[in-house]
């Protein structure tokens, strides 16, 4: 046992002081990331930077997965789990913000650009000769694209070409069979708590995502509006329907609805006769979002009776709940303890936003974990990384450090978290659900 825990302290070392080689160019790239962000399935600068990284890091790598999402494997050539530590490549679309790119209004405001430098430092200090000769195993670096759900209009699109099938990046990655002999996978998260903290999280909402079209007549709005049916009426009456009934959704469902209007009409003089919406409908359990689904559908249509329009309903299989695998944040916990002590440790509990990481976790052991470093509101203007070390190096680390106790030791530790991990679904089974959820209503009033 002794001999054991030196192994792994002894590759912990290595991996560190690799990592710290390479710290500056590991900040400044994802730096140049925040510099320079990119929406999902659009992310061809950043996966370019990425694949150039891992090469000069003498990783040989597959680019364009489900579009621009960029592979690099390492191989102990001995028998043991496969690990994905995973990056997400996308930005939001938040035009305020003080770096948003002045063309796209892409930003940043989610971190995903530390996750791309905490997941190539673990691949540096993973990659060591010394510390992969300790390993069992292998371990597959993923740059994922569009984690982000958003402008869906233009992913339905890719998916009506036929260069997608579902409208983000892991989901892409199961369907493709990118993670069909993967047994484990870690990710790190940006979190603004400002704190110096590495914890793991728990569990998050699902989703179910609707694009939404009220369809109406013109008129001239100040002559002769008698004679047009307004599709933006139909919406707003839509909405005033969904928030009438929030008093009808159980706690423990942890329901969260929010649509919003991404066209409203033509012009200002003539009856908004073309309205289209795009909305979440967010809840703890697959069955929860069915239930609140039903109620949504039912306000579409109410909204399109009420005032004599047709409404077209799409609606696409958004993510799956996340449950993540306590034994993984366990093992985790030594790495932060190690890394920033006791008070940075813990657990991030249950939120109520969504990520692709619950489809994955709904076919193998998965960790997210959040490292502090940041400040501001996620998914606003005032996000900011104001701590690119312990967002990439620490964080970095926190993941090696984690594959190493999963693979050292004949990676017996890894073997008996897979081996205990009871599935909620097979790939087929994920795939069949996911495939459940989408559908097209049209339903005139």
């Amino acid at each position: 046992m002794q001999n054991d825990s030196l192994e792994i302290t002894t590759a912990k070392s290595i991996a560190a002081s690799s990592i710290d080689e390479q710290a500056n160019s590991l900040i400044q790239l994802s730096k140049d990331i925040w510099n320079h962000p990119e929406s999902g399935f659009r992310e061809r600068r950043t996966a370019k930077k990425t694949a150039e990284f891992m090469k000069l890091s003498g990783l040989e790598t597959r680019e364009n997965v489900a579009m621009t999402g960029v592979i690099a494997k390492l191989d102990t050539g001995r028998p043991g789990p496969h690990i994905a530590i995973m990056g997400e490549l996308d930005s939001l679309i938040v035009p305020e913000h003080r770096v948003a790119d002045a063309k796209t209004g892409a930003a940043h405001v989610c971190g995903h650009n530390i996750q791309i430098g905490n997941m190539l430092a673990a691949a540096v200090g993973l990659s060591n000769p010394a510390v992969l000769a300790k390993l069992n195993g292998s371990i597959s670096f993923m740059a994922v694209p569009a984690e982000e759900y958003i402008e869906i209009e233009y992913r339905e699109k890719l998916r009506d070409s036929g260069e997608i099938e579902f409208l983000s990046g892991k989901q892409e990655f199961i369907r493709l069979g990118e993670l069909e002999n993967v047994d484990i996978s870690l990710l790190t998260h940006a979190e603004p708590s400002g704190e110096p903290a590495l914890r793991p999280g728990t569990s998050h909402n699902g989703m179910i995502a609707k694009s939404v079209r009220f369809l109406g007549r013109s008129a001239h709005a100040g002559g002769a509006p008698h004679l047009g049916i307004n599709a933006l009426n139909a919406a707003n009456l839509a909405m005033q329907g969904i928030a009438l009934q929030r008093e009808t959704f159980k706690e423990e469902d942890k329901i969260r609805i929010h649509p919003i209007i991404t066209r409203g009409g033509a012009a200002v003089s003539s009856v908004p006769a073309n309205v289209t919406m795009e909305m979440f409908i967010r809840a703890a359990s697959i069955q929860g979002m069915k239930d609140a689904e039903i109620k949504v559908d039912q306000a579409l249509r109410a909204g399109a009776m009420a005032i004599g329009a047709t409404v077209e309903i799409s609606t696409s299989p958004g993510y799956m709940p996340s449950k993540f695998c306590e034994e993984l944040n366990q093992t985790y916990d030594h790495a932060a303890v190690e890394l920033v002590g006791e008070s940075g440790s813990g657990r991030m509990p249950h939120r109520t936003s969504s990520t692709d990481m619950g489809d994955v976790s709904m076919i193998m052991p998965t960790m997210q974990s959040y490292v502090g470093g940041a400040s501001g509101r996620t998914h606003s203007n005032e996000f900011e990384i104001t701590d690119w070390g312990l967002d990439v190096i620490v964080a970095g680390k926190a993941l090696a450090f984690t594959a190493i106790s999963l693979l050292a030791n004949e990676a017996k530790h890894g073997q008996k978290i897979v081996e205990q991990f009871d599935a909620p679904m097979t790939v087929p089974q994920y795939l069949e659900t996911l495939r459940g959820f989408r559908r097209n209503e049209s339903w005139s009033g």
